[in-house]
């Protein structure tokens, strides 16, 4: 991407970002976000997406805070619609206007045999086009300035 690490982490770095990079349809609202992000900090949001639509809650907390290489948030066990939900954000510099965002996503679905084979249907599929919207929309936006 043709911007520099510093100015990608700030793109990320604040809590108004996730509503930004959201995919349409689906609907994200904040219900306590921090003023500020740092390790320890624990957050709720409201999902709403396709197929299902219902409205679901999600806390999370950042397990880790690394200005500006990288944040982990993960979702507190039993508090949110996964059965387990780790999501390592990297922010690499390439070059002083050059760097790369790296999303790893550990998960496992709910409901067990069940929630694999949602997985197998819909769910990863799901999850593929969500970061590429989101990294698409990063892109646009900071090479735009």
């Amino acid at each position: 991407m043709s911007t520099s690490q510093e100015a990608l982490w700030r793109f990320h770095d604040s809590t108004d970002a996730l509503t930004r990079i959201t995919p349409p349809g689906t609907k994200v609202r904040l219900l306590n976000p921090p003023e500020k992000l740092f390790t320890g900090a624990v957050f709720t949001l409201i999902v709403s997406q396709p197929p299902i639509y219902l409205p679901l809650r999600w806390r999370c907390e950042f397990t880790h805070y690394e200005p500006p290489s990288r944040f982990v948030d993960r979702q507190v066990p039993g508090n949110g619609p996964f059965a387990l939900w780790e999501h390592e954000h990297r922010f690499e510099a390439l070059g002083p206007n050059q760097s790369r965002l790296v999303d790893t996503i550990t998960y496992m679905p709910p409901l067990g045999l069940l929630g694999r084979l949602a997985n197998m249907l819909f769910i990863r599929r799901q999850l593929i086009q969500m970061f590429a919207y989101r990294h698409r929309v990063t892109k646009e936006a900071l090479e735009a300035v």
